[in-house]
């Protein structure tokens, strides 16, 4: 680590200010990864790469990542709720801009409680499943019938033939 000063003094700073409950703090109030890379004079991926080589702190980005994502939520209500009857026009649909942006990370972020994936439900109704075991029962004994008229027709065609062989 000695030829990488930068990688060491992010690394120190953060173990310092608290570690890994220090940056889940910061990432789930909603905090980047990019605004903490501009704190320390690097680029995201920089930083990024440095705060993942430590397993711990890597463990706490993806939780905080879900938790973050309450907060874009807060964050866009607060917005919202920041606009007034005064608005213009100009204001609302840059808030409603924001708003929509928080949502999509904020669906990222935790898509099981935010994301848009589309709702598969599955109806189950027991008298249709009845009526298709009746149709199904009810074709297995026709066959069956079908079959015995068959082997009837065989046995009186064969029976037949024994009378006239005689």
């Amino acid at each position: 680590m000695a030829g990488k000063p930068l990688r060491k003094k992010i690394l120190i700073d953060v173990a310092q200010r608290g570690g890994s409950e220090y940056l889940f703090e910061e990432l789930a109030s909603g905090k980047t990864m990019t605004k903490l890379a501009e704190d320390y004079g690097c680029s995201r991926e920089y930083f990024s790469k440095t705060i993942h080589g430590v397993p711990e702190y890597s463990a706490v980005v993806g939780k905080a990542k879900t938790a973050a994502a309450d907060a874009l939520v807060e964050e866009g209500l607060g917005m919202v709720d920041a606009l007034d009857g005064g608005s213009s026009t100009q204001e609302i649909a840059a808030t409603r801009e924001k708003v929509q942006w928080r949502k999509f990370m904020a669906g990222s972020y935790n898509q099981e409680r935010y994301g848009n994936r589309p709702q598969t439900n599955v109806t189950i109704s027991v008298s249709d499943m009845h009526l298709d075991a009746l149709r199904k029962v009810n074709s297995d004994i026709a066959a069956i019938d079908a079959e015995d008229r068959e082997r009837e027709a065989l046995a009186i065609d064969a029976d037949y033939e024994d009378l006239s062989d005689e």
